[in-house]
C-alpha cells in the first residue's frame, strides 16, 4: 500500500479543462488565477493560484531522479489550487477544509476530460502523480487527458493529520517472535498515543475516511465541470475508487485500479490473505532453488529445500552467526527466506553462505531496507486504512489471529504481514487506540463505466486472489502482470496497456488477459 512505493478513450462529448481554464480568465491565458481576497471560498469551489515549490523528496518520488528533463517539462506547466470541502459531507454547511489539486494540462489537439490519479498508501500524496505519470511510459495519455492530481484529506497539503507520540513510537528490539506481554504492552502504548492525537481534532479524524474521499472527488469533478470522471488508482487507491464507483455511478468514467485490495474488509482475513501469499511466494522460490541446485546446494527437491532452510532458520535463532561484518540471526534469515521473484538470486547465495558458516558476500546482511516512504502521512493513512476494516481494534482478536498463522504458515506465519493495518510487532494492529468507524465501509458495487482490475502475479502486499474478489463484485475485466511488484504497471513494460485501456482500444487493453513487463 504503500502505496505506498511504487517502481508510477476513444472520447464521447465531454467538456474540456483548458477551456473552462480560458474561458476564467479574460485574457485568454489558460494559467488558473487566484481568487480574489477577502471572501471565503465556497463549498465545491475550486481556486487557482501559485504552485508551491517541490520538496526535495517529492521531486525524486515523482520522477526528477529518472527523468529530469521530462519532470521540468511537465513541472512548468502543472496548474495547482485548492478545492473547499466540508469536513463532515452531512453536514456540508459546517467547518470545512482546503484540499490541494492539480492538472497536467493535455498536450492534445482534441477535448480533453480529467483522469484523477491516486497512488495509495493510504495517506501518500498524490499533488504531483500527473508529472510523474507524464513523466514515465504512460506519457501518451496527455495526448487526451488533463492528468488531475490531489492530496486527500488529512494527506500532504490537504489539512495534513498527525500524530508525532505514534510516529516515533519505538517497539524495540524484535525477537523471533514476540510474547503476548510483549505485544499487548505495544498495543497499549500505540492505543494511548492514538487517543491522545484523536482528541486533539475529532472531528477531523472522524472524517478521514474513504467514503468522504470519494465525495471529495466528486466535488472535483463538479468544480471541473466534467460529467464524469476518469480514475487510475493504486493500492488504497484502489478502495477509493471501488467506492467511487460505487456512490456515483452515473459519474464514474473509464477506472483502472491497480494492485486491487480486497473488497472484504476483515482485517483479520486481509492479514491472513497476506501472509498466506507470502508462504507461497516463499514454496515457489524453494523450487527455483532445487531447480538450481548445482549452483546453490541447497537440495534437489523443493522439500528438501525447505527442510535445509527452515533448519538453517532454527539454528541461526539458538546461535547467531557473528562476524566482522555484522550478526545473522532469525531476523535475517527471514528477511532472506520471504525474497522477493526479482531478489532470488541474491537471497539464494546469502542463503548458501549462512548454510556453510560464512556471512553473504555481496547480497547485504539481510535486515529490512524499507522505510516510511517519504510522502506518507502515517497518520492519516491509518486512519484512512482503519475506517475501511473491521475487527481492529481489539488486542485479543489480532493476537489470537496471530497465532492461527504462525500455526498455519510456518515458514513466515510469525514475522509482521506486509500490509499497513499490522503494527509494527506482529500480533498488533496500527488501529489501536483509534474510533471505530460511525459507518461502515461501502460495499463496492457493480457500475457503468469500463473498468480493468490489474494485479501482478507474485505481489504479495494486495496478493491476486484479492483482486479477483473484486472483480466478482464489480464486474469489469482483470489483467495479471506477470511480475512480482506491487504497482508500478504505468512506468514498466506494461505501460502500454494503461494507455490503450484509457484510448478506449478494442481488444486486449480492454479484455484484461496477461501482460509480460
Amino acid at each position: 500500500m504503500g502505496g505506498a512505493r511504487s517502481r508510477g478513450v476513444r472520447m464521447v462529448a465531454g467538456v474540456v479543462l483548458a477551456g473552462l481554464l480560458a474561458a476564467a480568465c479574460a485574457d485568454g491565458d489558460v494559467r488558473p488565477q487566484a481568487a480574489a481576497t477577502g471572501t471565503p471560498p465556497r463549498t465545491g469551489e475550486l481556486t487557482w493560484g501559485t504552485c508551491p515549490e517541490p520538496s526535495e523528496a517529492e521531486a525524486q518520488v515523482w520522477g526528477a531522479a529518472e527523468h529530469r528533463p521530462a519532470y521540468a517539462r511537465h513541472a512548468a506547466r502543472l496548474r495547482c489550487g485548492t478545492l473547499t470541502v466540508p469536513v463532515d459531507w452531512t453536514a456540508p454547511r459546517g467547518r470545512r477544509l482546503e484540499l490541494a489539486v492539480t492538472v497536467l494540462p493535455s498536450t492534445g489537439d482534441g477535448p480533453a476530460e480529467p483522469l484523477a490519479l491516486n497512488p495509495g498508501g493510504p495517506g501518500v500524496s498524490g499533488r504531483l502523480m500527473p508529472i510523474g505519470l507524464a513523466s514515465g511510459g504512460a506519457r501518451a495519455l496527455l495526448d487526451r487527458y488533463d492528468l488531475v492530481g490531489l492530496d486527500v484529506r488529512g494527506t500532504g497539503r490537504s489539512h495534513p493529520a498527525t500524530c508525532p507520540a505514534a510516529d516515533s513510537l519505538d517497539p524495540g528490539p524484535q525477537p523471533a517472535a514476540p510474547t503476548h506481554r510483549t505485544a499487548r504492552a505495544y498495543w497499549n502504548r500505540l492505543a494511548q498515543a492514538h487517543a491522545t492525537c484523536a482528541e486533539a481534532d475529532p472531528a477531523l479524524l472522524a472524517s478521514l475516511t474513504t467514503a468522504n474521499a470519494a465525495h471529495d472527488l466528486d466535488a472535483l469533478r463538479r468544480a471541473l465541470r466534467a460529467p464524469r470522471l476518469h480514475y487510475y488508482g493504486v493500492s488504497w487507491g484502489t478502495s477509493l475508487g471501488a467506492t467511487y464507483r460505487t456512490l456515483f455511478p452515473t459519474h464514474s468514467g473509464r477506472m483502472l485500479l491497480e494492485s486491487v485490495i480486497s473488497p472484504d474488509p476483515d482485517l483479520r482475513g486481509l492479514l491472513d490473505g497476506v501472509t498466506r501469499a507470502r508462504e507461497q511466494r516463499f514454496e515457489r522460490f524453494t523450487t527455483w532453488l532445487a531447480d538450481r541446485s548445482g549452483r546453490y546446494g541447497l537440495g534437489t527437491t523443493a522439500d528438501g529445500v525447505r527442510t535445509r532452510l527452515l533448519g538453517l532458520r532454527e539454528r541461526l535463532t539458538t546461535r547467531p552467526l557473528r562476524t566482522s561484518g555484522g550478526t545473522y540471526g532469525r531476523v535475517e534469515a527471514d528477511q532472506y527466506l520471504d525474497a522477493e521473484p526479482a531478489d532470488r538470486a541474491g537471497a539464494g547465495a546469502a542463503l548458501a553462505a549462512l548454510a556453510r558458516g560464512r556471512a553473504p558476500t555481496g547480497g547485504g546482511d539481510g535486515k529490512p531496507r524499507a522505510a516510511t516512504p517519504p510522502l506518507v502521512a502515517p497518520f492519516a493513512g491509518t486512519a484512512l486504512l482503519c475506517s475501511q476494516v473491521t475487527h481492529a481494534a481489539s488486542f485479543t482478536e489480532q493476537w489470537t489471529a496471530y497465532g492461527e498463522r504462525r500455526t498455519a504458515y510456518p515458514a513466515l506465519g510469525a514475522t509482521r504481514p506486509m500490509f499497513p493495518g499490522s503494527g509494527e510487532v506482529p500480533g498488533t494492529s496500527t488501529c489501536a487506540g483509534l474510533p471505530a468507524p460511525e459507518r461502515p465501509p461501502v460495499e463496492p458495487g457493480r457500475a457503468g463505466g469500463p473498468l480493468l482490475l490489474v494485479a501482478h502475479r507474485d505481489e504479495v502486499i494486495t496478493p491476486l486472489p484479492w483482486a479477483r474478489a473484486m472483480r466478482a463484485r464489480t464486474g469489469g475485466s482483470l489483467l495479471v502482470v506477470r511480475d512480482g511488484e506491487h504497482g508500478g504497471m504505468a512506468g514498466g513494460g506494461c505501460a502500454g496497456r494503461v494507455v490503450g485501456f484509457f484510448a478506449g482500444v478494442e481488444g486486449a487493453s480492454g479484455r484484461g488477459g496477461e501482460c509480460e513487463p
